[in-house]
């Protein structure tokens, strides 16, 4: 289990943090975006728990993403798999387990032998687009940068948002869940999200208790 936030307050970051805290412990990053590039000017990413003060080495003014991490695929301490991966200038933050046969499906596709779903994930979204959403099997939830910032979840997973663009995997107050199978444009302009395209979540065979 892992957690996606973010804001552009830094003191809402750490209310969204202390709320998504016991969703993952044995990593965590903080990503300073420009949104008139929609470009990653920093980030910071280290092992354990969330520190607070890391947030005091980023400049205010930017769009903050943060990721707090509990492997599902092993425990490697390696920080290129501290959450966003990174494909040139692209981004993913990602909540969830895709399945063995999904990161079969996603090897293949993607002619990578790589062993972590995110970096697959990732490759896919780069050079696919959202086409092969609907052929992963898994659960998750992600926030996706590629010149444009995206959202989208399968069925059984949770990211909500409120009308400041704050953003939580746990729901907090004045927050709605973003509909699953949709994915959306962040319009950071109008301080709103828009419908960019849809997907369909594949069955798989994970018995789910409660949500992701």
């Amino acid at each position: 289990m892992c957690s996606i936030i973010a804001s552009f307050s830094k003191d809402k970051i750490k209310d969204l943090v202390k709320i998504n805290q016991y969703r993952g412990n044995f990593s965590y990053s903080i990503s300073a975006i420009n949104i008139n590039t929609m470009l990653v000017e920093k980030t910071i990413k280290d092992f354990g728990l969330f520190n607070y003060s890391s947030l005091d080495n980023i400049k205010e003014g930017f769009y903050y993403i943060c990721h707090v991490q509990a492997p599902t695929n092993g425990i490697l301490n390696l920080k290129e798999r501290i959450h966003p991966t990174e494909l040139k200038n692209s981004r993913l933050w990602h909540n969830g387990i895709i399945t063995p046969k999904g990161v079969k499906y996603l090897q293949n596709s993607t002619n990578i032998n790589s062993t972590f779903d995110t970096e697959l994930l990732h490759t896919s979204l780069y050079y696919n687009q959202f086409k092969q959403l609907s052929e992963i099997e898994g659960l998750f939830s992600c926030v996706y940068l590629n010149q444009i910032l995206t959202l989208f979840r399968t069925k059984h997973g949770k990211l909500y948002i409120d009308e400041d663009l704050n953003i939580s995997s746990e729901r907090f107050q004045n927050s709605k869940c973003i509909n699953y199978n949709t994915i959306y444009k962040v319009d950071f302009k109008e301080k709103n999200i828009i419908i960019y395209d849809t997907f369909k979540t594949k069955r798989c065979n994970f018995i789910i208790q409660g949500e992701l």
